[in-house]
């Protein structure tokens, strides 16, 4: 009688079991390895900003900056005008002041800045009052470079450290310039061409007389009567040219008429010399033609 062997369920076979075992250990492993891993931020990280100095830099440039500020009053006495200024520029800092006008008038004065104050000497005319009229006022304060070392470290090396409207790009770099227009209540005011004609006809009166003297002694030089003339034409040429001098006129015109004074004392010489026979030709050619030239 043969024996009848019974199947055992899948689920109870040794092989089975030790597939499951497996499985089951596999998957609490990956559990625990789901716990460990980092979560990963999607997030960017934020940069600490670096500091270079920048900022502050900036910053202390702009703390250096001066936004220039001049202002100027005029004191006009008896004809004869000062100056009186306030600014924000340094101590120390030179500005030059010069003083204008449509009929030649052109002077100037240096001075400098103090406890942000600054004052000019008087204007006049020779010492006398100024012509009544209208006057430009012009105040500059030169480059950098020609200022004191202790004003060119506050201003810096090319005025960067000036802002405003007075500060203008000049030749030779950067400079601050101001300007006003004043009325000046003076001396009466005189009539430039006409002294100039006056003068001119004094001059061209000594011209023709020298040269009628010259004339009378070339064929017979009368030394006494010459020596007598010479002595006249000189004194009365010095006094025509002091004259001029010390005119209303501009120092330009008064340069265009008082050398024709000198012209004609030597050439008084240079014809001296010619009547005693050793005169030099071209030299009197020349001065003549100088004389001439004023004149005209």
């Amino acid at each position: 009688m043969g024996v009848d062997k019974t199947k055992k369920p899948v689920y109870k076979r040794w092989w089975f079991i030790v597939i499951a075992a497996f499985f089951i250990l596999a998957v609490i492993g990956a559990a625990l390895d789901d716990g460990e891993k980092p979560k990963v931020s999607k997030e960017t990280p934020a940069v600490a900003p670096v500091d270079d100095g920048t900022k502050e830099e900036k910053m202390e440039e702009k703390n250096n900056e001066i936004l220039v500020t001049l202002d100027v009053k005029e004191n006009v006495e008896a004809g004869k005008v000062g100056f009186e200024g306030t600014t924000n520029l340094p101590s120390g800092t030179e500005l030059m002041l010069s003083l204008t006008n449509d009929s030649g008038y052109n002077a100037q004065a240096k001075t400098a800045v103090n406890s942000g104050e600054f004052k000019t000497e008087q204007f006049s005319n020779k010492g006398e009052a100024l012509e009544t009229g209208t006057y430009s006022v012009n105040i500059t304060m030169p480059i950098a470079s020609v200022q004191p070392e202790d004003v060119q470290k506050v201003i810096g090396a090319d005025l960067e450290n000036l802002k405003g409207d007075l500060v203008k790009d000049d030749d030779f770099g950067k400079v601050v310039k101001y300007s006003k227009s004043i009325e000046i209540e003076g001396a009466e005011k005189i009539d430039h061409s006409a002294l100039i004609k006056s003068f001119k006809e004094q001059i061209s009166a000594y011209y023709n007389d020298i040269n009628n003297e010259y004339d009378k002694h070339k064929k017979s030089l009368d030394l006494a009567t010459w020596g007598e003339f010479a002595r006249g034409f000189k004194e009365g040429t010095t006094e025509l040219r002091n004259e001029i001098d010390q005119s209303a006129l501009s120092q330009i015109e008064q340069i265009q008429l008082s050398p024709a004074c000198g012209d004609l004392q030597i050439l008084l010489t240079s014809y001296a010399a010619s009547l005693q026979g050793r005169g030099d030709d071209e030299d009197i050619k020349r001065l003549k033609k100088q004389i001439e030239e004023a004149i005209k």
